[in-house]
């Protein structure tokens, strides 16, 4: 199909050459996995500049739809974006059971016929005005924090970070790097903090340069941050747990009970 400029059309002429390719995309003409023209195939198959070619690609890549491979050029994404499961509400045992399912990263990813692992690590540090406000701590006081960086293969997709009074968990396995099998929640549980309800704030920005770096983003590319503050049975906050998540990778998924 031939992009035919419409001079009505208010849009650059860029966007409404996007707008044929998403098409062909999400109709399946170009299927996943299928490698598109090159630029300058594109701009003679279209009646145009390759810098439009170039902005409308670049669109598509930062909306995920596309990816580029070094020395090979622009293919349609060829996995679906990760569903991130964001719900821990309910009973205890559907907070529980929800609370593993924010874990299904292990499951989509071996799904695509890829490895997940982790890269964690554990330090006590000096919180920041934002996580010493959630955790309703004095300034300078320690925190204990987990960092993790979650892979698929050698592909980082995510940012995990889980900061906790020092008081609460120092000595517990939350404070050793290896993976906590039960998860922190029930860690918490047996140090005697229930987490009992959680406030989420999520925001939408442009990453920080060692976010790009950690997650090897394209230029342009948006993040999700997910900031999750839990409390206990004393309504006493326990962790403040921020996620990033590349915008071209993911879908934030909530369940939501209607009673």
């Amino acid at each position: 199909m031939k992009l035919i400029f419409n001079p009505a059309d208010p849009r650059p002429l860029y966007h409404q050459l996007a707008a044929l390719l998403r098409g062909q995309i999400r109709s399946g003409e170009l299927a996943p996995g299928t490698q598109i023209p090159t630029e300058a195939e594109l701009a003679e198959q279209h009646a145009t500049s390759r810098n439009t070619v170039r902005l409308a690609l670049n669109l598509l890549r930062n909306e995920g739809l596309l990816i580029s491979k070094r020395g090979l050029g622009s293919f349609v994404r060829p996995e679906p974006p990760m569903k991130y499961y964001a719900s821990l509400t309910g009973s205890r045992r559907k907070r529980l059971e929800a609370n593993r399912r924010r874990d299904t990263f292990a499951q989509q990813i071996e799904a695509q016929g890829k490895t997940p692992r982790q890269v964690s690590t554990t330090e006590v540090v000096v919180a920041d005005d934002e996580i010493t406000t959630h955790l309703a701590l004095q300034p300078g006081q320690p925190v204990g924090v987990r960092c993790r960086v979650m892979y698929a293969d050698e592909e980082p997709l995510q940012l995990r970070d889980s900061y906790y009074p020092l008081d609460i968990v120092e000595g517990s396995k939350i404070m050793d790097s290896a993976d906590v099998i039960e998860g922190t929640d029930q860690v918490l549980e047996d140090l005697g903090h229930i987490p009992t309800r959680y406030e989420d704030e999520i925001t939408w920005r442009m990453p920080t340069a060692e976010e790009s770096t950690k997650l090897r983003l394209a230029p342009g590319v948006p993040v999700g941050r997910l900031l999750r503050t839990s409390f206990d049975q004393q309504d006493r906050p326990i962790e403040v747990y921020v996620v990033i998540l590349p915008a071209d990778r993911h879908v934030l998924l909530y369940e939501i009970s209607a009673e």
